[in-house]
């Protein structure tokens, strides 16, 4: 008699065990994407916004994990990451186990500074006669500047703009977004914003290879977001709460 209750609370364990697997891998993990832990600008809450509202639509949580660009996209490339919120078309193009999520989430402009009263380049074309410093790790920068010869690559903005200002390159370059508000004036005093960008390119999400399946439906609601304004909604959301932010940090 003894056995037999034994292997009834055996058998009853093993149920509720079945039955508490099943209830927790009923819910899909969430999708770790990779974005940007060095920007500063208003594209990476831009993007973001895009992605989480679509995903979610799709009945998929995501989270974000701020990493350096060079170290995300490497795991992603390993497929440690699901995805990436903000890359160049060519990088898919150059990494088969990356897929193009082929909506653009946001468009990046490429603006300067430089000393005040100095003059700067036109565009990215009239920049090889220049010193010029940017963001480690952003793709498009590299690529843009690849036959500049004199080019410095720095981790944080504050370095960036503390060479510009002693003098130690002529053009301090970033990546930014239409609309969102300059630097704040008391890390830019003794500088001044080009009046122009240099350059623009589209920025898209990445999928590793392995969420193939999701890569219709993704791109479908993206195109829906699009022709309704939602996302244009969400971008102006991101970027007027940057602009808030940017306020109260200056006060």
């Amino acid at each position: 008699m003894r056995c037999v209750w034994r292997r009834r609370r055996l058998s009853l364990a093993l149920l509720a065990w079945l039955t508490l697997a099943r209830a927790g891998g009923s819910a899909e993990a969430p999708l770790r994407f990779g974005t940007d832990a060095n920007d500063h600008s208003g594209l990476s809450p831009a993007a973001r916004a895009l992605l989480t509202h679509a995903l979610q639509s799709l009945g998929q949580q995501v989270h974000f994990e701020p990493l350096p660009l060079r170290r995300s996209l490497s795991m992603t490339e390993q497929g440690l990451l699901d995805g990436e919120a903000m890359r160049i078309r060519a990088v898919a193009e150059e990494h088969p186990n990356l897929l193009l999520v082929p909506v653009p989430l946001v468009a990046m402009e490429i603006i300067g500074y430089v000393r005040r009263g100095e003059t700067g380049p036109a565009d990215v074309n009239a920049l090889a006669g220049w010193r010029v410093g940017f963001p480690r790790g952003v793709v498009a920068l590299e690529r843009l500047l690849a036959q500049v010869p004199r080019r410095v690559e720095v981790t944080t903005r504050q370095d960036l703009l503390r060479l510009l200002r002693i003098g130690a390159i002529d053009v301090a370059l970033f990546a930014s977004t239409a609309g969102e508000p300059d630097i704040d004036a008391a890390q830019t005093e003794g500088l001044s914003r080009l009046p122009t960008p240099l350059h623009t390119t589209a920025l898209y999400a990445l999928l590793h290879v392995r969420h193939r399946a999701l890569l219709p439906r993704l791109t479908q609601v993206l195109q829906q977001m699009e022709a309704s304004g939602e996302s244009a909604r969400l971008r102006s959301a991101a970027w007027a709460a940057l602009r808030a932010q940017a306020l109260t940090e200056s006060r």
